[in-house]
């Protein structure tokens, strides 16, 4: 009696942790995945504060690491003009890790594409991640959230006013 009652329990737990993460969204997340309720900012300049936003060319691939438990793509970026903050200088190469999405059920980590996949020139805005490595490399440099990191530059080269209609998939 007291073992099925044990076992009877175990399933009700286990049963009620995975409808709180189907609940939560995070069904299909892996292992050490972490589950990231990411910040949405109203226009390009509110993302940019306290960030550095260089405008720049993306030369390319630069492999992969691990960002919030998931592979996140390294890019190389030349960065033509730094619009606010500190870490670049004009006429350096940076790498710069895209931002994934976690925990949004499909298992694509770009939704919609890497938005540092272009061959246009971008404002990409960017933050540091911590020397814990828990977010991409240690101290390397990352677009703010999967969303809100990369934009078409202004006409005159800068941050634009407004995000382009469409960039969130």
């Amino acid at each position: 009696m007291v073992r099925r009652t044990i076992t009877t329990l175990t399933t009700l737990v286990g049963a009620l942790a995975a409808a709180l993460a189907v609940a939560g969204g995070c069904a299909a997340t892996g292992p050490g995945e972490a589950c990231v309720d990411w910040v949405t900012f109203d226009t390009p300049a509110a993302a940019a504060q306290g960030h550095l936003v260089v405008r720049g060319d993306v030369v390319g691939p630069a492999g992969s690491t691990t960002a919030f438990g998931v592979r996140a793509q390294r890019w190389e970026l030349d960065v033509q003009a730094v619009l606010a903050g500190d870490g670049a200088e004009p006429g350096e190469r940076i790498t710069v890790t895209s931002t994934p999405v976690t925990c949004d059920g499909s298992g694509e980590r770009y939704p919609g594409g890497d938005p540092l996949d272009t061959d246009q020139t971008v404002v990409v805005i960017l933050q540091r991640s911590p020397a814990d490595a828990s977010v991409g490399e240690p101290g390397g440099l990352r677009t703010v959230t999967p969303f809100d990191g990369v934009v078409p530059p202004a006409a005159d080269g800068g941050l634009p006013d407004a995000w382009p209609a469409g960039h969130r998939p």
